[in-house]
């Protein structure tokens, strides 16, 4: 007896059941985060230092890399983990109304579809021109702020605003795109997200760094050095100078770094005379590496 050829009308069952069970696991999960945030509720201990408590990124980055690792059977990573963004960003509203403002000083379009793609299409989204006007956005509460990546000369330097330790400061929080795709028109389009809350370990991060420099012009082998001398290593991303009131450098250090990390204090006093202060503003989980065509 040969064995039984499903028909194409069995096989469409089979879809049609397929996505039934899907929808009702889609369901649990929902149920199981709307009881985190019921549980963050009564344990507001277990967000402190978050203003904006529903904000995981840490624990999202954990859960997109997990989810690439495990694609195969010819569904793309890019498209696996966007899927699970889409839940993940309509998800939020259990636990705030979030909302995402984009500074877009150019290729609008662009940069709106680079946060679509991560925030999800149901997530409120405003565009911004000015950085100075997504800072202003952050006033209000679950507000992610989606900042071009700095360049050196830009006609509005947004990230000296955030060297402040003050707690009220917007931090930067991840970075975009997290699963390039190149298949998309964004691969080499980048941003930082910034948020009123602390960014959050991921196991493979990035840190951000201010160096408030007495230099207008300082020398990147003497900063590689002093970094150095601290334990630290770093890559410059970019400067802003005025006039000959000394410059001041962003950053990027591998590693998970804190404002506590007894490095940080110990750099600034290095060189003092050179090293005016040293101010870390946020860190991001380590984007995926791009797929390959």
């Amino acid at each position: 007896m040969s064995d039984h050829i499903p028909s194409l009308a069995d096989l469409r069952h089979d879809i049609d059941v397929l996505d039934d069970q899907i929808l009702d696991l889609l369901r649990r999960r929902a149920e199981t985060v709307q009881r985190i945030a019921e549980a963050k509720s009564r344990e507001p201990a277990a967000v402190a230092g978050q203003p904006d408590g529903f904000l995981r990124t840490g624990r999202e980055a954990q859960i997109l890399r997990r989810l690439a690792s495990r694609a195969r059977g010819g569904l793309p990573a890019a498209a696996l983990t966007r899927i699970w963004r889409e839940l993940i960003s309509a998800l939020y509203l259990y636990q705030a109304p979030v909302k995402v403002a984009v500074h877009a000083p150019n290729k609008s379009a662009a940069r709106w579809d680079l946060a679509r793609d991560f925030y999800g299409s149901t997530t409120p989204m405003q565009l911004c021109t000015t950085a100075s006007a997504v800072l202003r956005a952050l006033a209000e509460p679950a507000t992610l702020g989606i900042m071009a990546l700095p360049e050196d000369g830009e006609k509005e330097c947004w990230w000296p605003l955030l060297a402040s330790r003050s707690a009220e400061t917007p931090r930067i929080v991840a970075r975009l795109p997290f699963v390039p795709n190149p298949r998309g028109r964004f691969a080499e389009l980048g941003a930082y997200v910034i948020a009123s809350a602390q960014p959050e370990e991921s196991g493979d991060d990035v840190t951000l760094l201010v160096l408030q420099m007495s230099e207008a012009s300082p020398s990147l082998a003497r900063l590689s050095s002093l970094l150095a001398q601290v334990g630290l290593a770093g890559q410059p991303v970019a400067q802003y100078r005025r006039g000959e009131d000394g410059a001041r450098v962003l950053l990027e250090l591998p590693g998970f770094i804190t404002a506590e990390d007894a490095r940080i204090a110990a750099l600034a006093a290095v060189d003092p005379a050179q090293i005016l202060d040293a101010v870390v503003i946020g860190a991001y989980a380590v984007p995926l590496p791009a797929e390959t065509e």
